[in-house]
């Protein structure tokens, strides 16, 4: 991917023409940071699980394992995490801008 982006094939910039409105790329962020809190607590999750296999199943102590596994993650994705949502968040934007390019009447040909 690295590769890619240094010999120019994917674009690191946001599209100049196309416009997205603020409140759409706040709901674009915010969806993708929840997602990566998603991925973050099933990662924890089986982590968990792979070393408690026996010990940390069943009762309250697995409950409250959970809501702090589910607490942790969504810190870790608030503060970047691992840069999942950031980067999912960009993707988005951007093809919300290339759809905006394409629909937009001003960009089309005329004959």
């Amino acid at each position: 991917m690295a590769d890619l982006i240094i010999n120019g094939l994917i674009s690191t910039k946001p599209l100049s023409s196309g416009t997205v409105d603020a409140a759409q790329i706040q709901k674009l962020k915010q969806t993708a940071q929840e997602f990566e809190a998603v991925l973050l607590r099933q990662m924890m999750r089986e982590m968990r699980n792979s070393v408690f296999s026996e010990a940390g199943k069943g009762g309250s102590n697995a409950t409250y394992l959970s809501m702090a596994d589910e607490q942790l993650a969504n810190s870790m994705a608030a503060q970047g995490g691992f840069g999942f949502g950031k980067a999912m968040a960009q993707q988005m934007i951007q093809q919300v801008q290339a759809a905006q390019l394409i629909n937009s009447a001003a960009n089309a040909v005329k004959p």
